[in-house]
């Protein structure tokens, strides 16, 4: 009787679970990251970085700190098809903490819904990747972005 007591009460807990589960889109990490490699192109392999999009009911940013070595020609690759609502990509030279930094891109200027961009820069030490997180209003959601780095 015991037995199957602790069988029924697993089978609705897994059951719960997989029901509310928050996340509604797949990441697979492995697929994005090699799609966002073959765009590298003349660029050698860096770094690549699988940041987790959680949308709250509020805009949220989660920043990511670049280094770079001065003196090289970087290609910064983002995929941004496992997002179920699309987030702003923005590139700053210092951190959102420190004053008078500067925009140095906005994946606005090429339209939101695009799912896959690139942007080139060189002459820095480092630049601060910020996802702007729109909110969300009905239900709990999340997904993945990949950045991948290459050098020339």
């Amino acid at each position: 009787m015991k037995t199957s007591l602790k069988i029924i009460f697993s089978l609705s807990l897994l059951f719960i679970l997989v029901a509310f589960q928050t996340s509604n889109v797949l990441c697979n990490s492995k697929e994005l990251k090699e799609k966002a490699k073959s765009k590298l192109e003349a660029y050698k392999y860096d770094n690549s970085e699988l940041t987790k999009i959680i949308y709250k009911n509020k805009e949220t940013i989660k920043e990511i700190e670049v280094s770079l070595f001065v003196g090289e020609k970087y290609r910064f690759i983002f995929e941004l098809e496992a997002l179920p609502k699309q987030v702003e990509v923005q590139i700053y030279n210092k951190s959102k903490d420190a004053k008078n930094r500067k925009l140095l891109f906005s994946s606005k200027e090429i339209g939101l819904d695009k799912k896959e961009f690139d942007f080139e820069i060189s002459k820095s030490r480092r630049v601060y990747v910020d996802y702007v997180i729109p909110p969300q209003e009905t239900g709990s959601y999340s997904g993945c972005a990949v950045l991948m780095v290459g050098y020339k």
